[in-house]
């Protein structure tokens, strides 16, 4: 599917007074009461209501989220989530039995898994579309495994084979697998995403890299220069390890955290080009997450989520999606009434049965 020359997306806010910007009317402290429920459950379940779990989570957030004035809907039905869970995890326990018993079964299991993962990829890209809608509307996703397998498995590769030069083209066309594939009824989505953009993500983490790294050797530099300063004034052996424990102790925590803050930086990044780069029919999209912000507000959510020993999880999921959700507008060519009364076809019976055969959230 080739996207148009010029996309509506291209557009500037100011120049389209008629931007619909999505709306988040939920709160913490009502999602609050849902997590605490779907959890206590789950655990006297043994996991059995992660399944019901996961669809109350779904229908309160998509419920919650307005376009236009009209909340968004998920139809999932838990017990065939539930049937797709126990299938995997019976996969799972039969895998790990056969190891036990040969350990050459390994590689196999692993060759089994890569080959099932990009079936599984677009099934489950296939199944959380089908079972979102807006205004009784349907999505649908009709990407095939071996678009996945490109996508996933051998762009991903091939970005590693190069030492990293070509992980933004597997990230270019992972997007385009997304977009190109998606529809609401009947009209697909397109995207047009250049590689040098997401080049240019890339080279910005780059530098922030250097920047992050450089801090954390000169921390660990000043951390040295200290201990060989008080092993010179006499400290004894005991305490001398205790602070040389500290410094590498330090030193993989900056580390981690600064892995861990440029991925939410490139996620941002990568959520505007995507939309920015994006329509549907001849509707675009605008989207301002600003990646600082963003970076902040996960790495709060953390914090905060630490310090309640997990009970500002809710509230961390909501302050996160809300700000995603209100930094993103559609930029409408026309009345959206008219363009949801042209209904999507009824789908085919046995297109809902493979919809419905596999669930495995990868949120996109």
């Amino acid at each position: 599917m080739n996207a148009p020359a010029t996309l509506p997306a291209f557009a500037s806010p100011a120049d389209n007074p008629d931007e619909l910007r999505l709306e988040f009317s939920g709160s913490g402290g009502a999602y609050f009461k849902i997590w605490i429920v779907n959890l206590l459950l789950s655990i006297l379940t043994l996991g059995i209501y992660s399944a019901w779990a996961k669809v109350r989570r779904e229908r309160y957030f998509l419920g919650n989220t307005l376009l236009d004035g009209s909340a968004f809907d998920y139809h999932a039905d838990p017990v065939k989530i539930l049937k797709g869970r126990l299938l995997v995890m019976a996969a799972i326990v039969v895998a790990n039995i056969a190891v036990e018993f040969n350990p050459l079964l390994n590689l196999v299991v692993m060759l089994v898994f890569a080959v099932l993962l990009p079936w599984m990829i677009s099934r489950a890209l296939r199944f959380r579309a089908h079972n979102t809608s807006w205004r009784g509307l349907r999505f649908g996703f009709d990407g095939l495994a071996w678009g996945a397998a490109k996508a996933w498995v051998l762009w991903p590769i091939a970005g590693v084979l190069t030492a990293g030069l070509l992980l933004p083209v597997a990230l270019a066309k992972q997007r385009r697998y997304l977009m190109n594939h998606l529809r609401f009824g009947q009209a697909p989505f397109e995207i047009d995403l250049p590689v040098g953009a997401v080049y240019r993500v890339f080279g910005r983490v780059l530098l922030l890299s250097i920047a992050v790294f450089g801090l954390l050797g000169l921390v660990a530099a000043l951390l040295i220069g200290s201990v060989d300063f008080f092993a010179a004034s006499g400290l004894d052996p005991s305490s001398r390890g205790a602070a040389i424990g500290l410094t590498i102790f330090t030193a993989v925590v900056v580390f981690y955290l600064g892995l861990a803050l440029i991925a939410p930086y490139v996620s941002a990044h990568l959520s505007n080009l995507t939309f920015n780069h994006s329509n549907l029919g001849e509707h675009g999209f605008l989207a301002d997450l600003a990646p600082g912000r963003y970076v902040f507000i996960v790495l709060t959510n953390w914090l905060l989520t630490a310090l309640t020993l997990g009970l500002y999880r809710p509230f961390a999921a909501v302050r996160l999606w809300r700000y995603r959700v209100e930094h993103l507008a559609v930029l409408p060519a026309a009345p959206l009434d008219d363009f949801v009364a042209a209904q999507e076809e009824e789908a085919r019976v046995i297109g809902e049965e493979a919809a419905d055969l596999l669930d495995v959230d990868l949120g996109f």
